[in-house]
């Protein structure tokens, strides 16, 4: 399951990473927010991805289409990126071929993802741990790469690997840090969709 492990945070974190680093807006590339992105409350609600969170505006969605060793994967992303602070906030679902995740430990799958957004980063881990959520098995994540500072989610719900990402220069996180985190709510009908529940 390595392709698991570094498909979905290798691309996405490097995009991340150039965002805080460069002080700049989000790409040119990226699609406008949607007006609900960008209101008082600034929570993000994706019907597709099946999750919520606290997200400061503007946001930022792309997809980016990647092929992997188990077959054509999309990687959807939410980025918000505050340059005055050098700090961005990073939510993305990927959905992976259902046999390619059956043959692997969700707990292993989490962890491995984890392990690789530092890689991605160059970044050394400082602290890790498992996590719960509704059930499903989750890692967080913590390092450090040079003067920037990594905290990191990680969920498997079914075939689908949600990460939540927190870049910011190191010893300075934003106030919002934990809300940010602790914010994402996965949609129960998503969920049970993803993991082949019967829906009455």
């Amino acid at each position: 399951m390595k392709t698991l492990r570094r498909v979905a945070p290798l691309a996405a974190l490097l995009a991340l990473g150039a965002c805080a680093s460069h002080k700049q807006g989000p790409a040119a590339a990226s699609t406008p927010p949607a007006p609900s992105q960008q209101d008082a409350a600034s929570v993000v609600q994706s019907t597709e991805g099946g999750f919520s969170v606290a997200i400061p505006g503007p946001v930022s969605e792309e997809r980016r289409s990647q092929t992997t060793e188990v077959g054509e994967v999309t990687l959807h992303t939410f980025i918000a990126v505050r340059p005055e602070a050098d700090t961005a906030y990073y939510v993305s679902y990927t959905d992976f071929p259902a046999a390619a995740v059956a043959q692997a430990d969700p707990r292993d799958v989490v962890a491995r993802a984890s392990h690789g957004a530092l890689e991605a980063l160059g970044a050394t881990g400082l602290a890790s741990k498992p996590l719960m959520m509704d059930g499903f098995p989750g890692w967080e994540v913590e390092g450090v790469s040079g003067p920037r500072h990594l905290r990191g989610r990680f969920f498997l719900v079914g075939p689908r690997l949600y990460q939540q990402l927190l870049l910011h220069p190191d010893g300075k996180p934003p106030h919002d840090a934990d809300r940010f985190f602790e914010s994402f709510k996965l949609d129960p009908q998503v969920t049970a969709m993803l993991t082949g529940a019967r829906r009455s």
